[in-house]
């Protein structure tokens, strides 16, 4: 009954992988990737494959510190605009650039 367990969040894990193929924000991609990964981490950790377990964990790892990165810029970007409200802020992933440009607050219109 273990083993059925541990094959089932393989092939999650599996599926959930293989459609991060499908998915274009690098966001959702990362994160699908990094989930997938996870599974199956613990199913090869489980089946004691260490080239799985290995491989596994560093897709996991890579894929958590570009999520993390992006969370820290996404958090310097809305440091920078509640500092400065006249700012409009545009911010490109992959290579990751921030633009900014003045605006000018008179010719703004209230919605």
């Amino acid at each position: 009954m273990e083993a059925m367990v541990y094959d089932v969040i393989s092939w999650i894990g599996l599926a959930i992988c293989i459609g991060a193929f499908f998915i274009k924000d690098v966001f959702w991609l990362r994160l699908a990737t990094l989930v997938g990964c996870a599974l199956m981490f613990v199913y090869y950790l489980f089946i004691a494959i260490p080239q799985g377990v290995i491989s596994n964990l560093l897709v996991l790892l890579i894929n958590a510190y570009y999520l993390g990165l992006f969370a820290w810029q996404r958090h310097k970007t809305n440091q920078l605009m509640a500092a400065e409200p006249d700012v409009e802020t545009t911010v490109t992933a992959e290579p990751l650039q921030v633009t900014t440009t003045r605006v000018n607050p008179d010719a703004v219109t209230a919605a």
